[in-house]
């Protein structure tokens, strides 16, 4: 029975995990994004991650299972994705089309250099 919850909470740990990759990914993928579809910057998004916990989550159920050193853990559960609001590098890029076209120097041809 302790092996199955040794695989448990190794599969939630690995379910976890995968959850955080897709999540990089996803901030891999938009790193270059200028602006997102409500029209703000793009940023980061992080997971915020927890112990599952077991049935009773009394201080005294806790001591408990920390006093018998030979229980496994429970594994580990997705509470949220966050978002980090702070500010980004301000870079001047001159071929920024949004920004030109915003400053009225756009004339709605693209120069390749």
């Amino acid at each position: 029975m302790s092996m199955f919850l040794g695989i448990d909470a190794a599969a939630s740990g690995l379910t976890a995990e995968r959850l955080r990759m897709d999540v990089i990914s996803n901030n891999i993928a938009n790193a270059n994004t200028t602006r997102t579809q409500e029209g703000g910057a793009y940023h980061r998004r992080y997971v915020v991650f927890e112990p599952r916990a077991k049935s009773g989550n009394s201080f005294s159920s806790f001591l408990q299972r920390s006093v018998n050193k030979l229980e496994a853990g429970d594994g580990v559960r997705a509470v949220s994705i966050g978002t980090d609001d702070t500010q980004g590098p301000l870079v001047y890029d001159p071929s920024d089309i949004l920004m030109r076209m915003r400053r009225g120097m756009w004339n709605g041809q693209m120069s390749i250099s």
